[in-house]
């Protein structure tokens, strides 16, 4: 399991553990990119936290202060989940 609170990774490391710690977590300890932010952060499919319902995009501004709110709003006007490559919970899961 990673530190989030002792360590910083880098973003991969975090997209490979995107669903065994919090995004909340996740989103208020580590350096995290616009790009990241929206594809994952903001994203419902990764949810499965009780308390990463509620993050909003004020709170990506507010832990990621170098991501400015225009910027995030681009990002997620711009985003397309066809662009993302990502496992489902359940592919991971099966993992050995």
């Amino acid at each position: 399991m990673l530190d989030l609170f002792n360590k910083k990774y880098d973003l991969e490391t975090l997209k490979q553990h995107l669903y065994a710690v919090s995004l909340r977590d996740m989103l208020m300890t580590q350096d995290l990119t616009c790009d990241f932010c929206v594809k994952y952060i903001l994203n419902t499919n990764y949810y499965f936290n009780p308390k990463d319902i509620a993050i909003t995009v004020l709170d990506v501004i507010k832990f990621q202060p170098h991501i400015t709110k225009g910027e995030l709003y681009r990002g997620i006007i711009n985003y397309s989940p066809e662009d993302d490559s990502y496992e489902d919970f359940e592919s991971v899961s099966l993992k050995k």
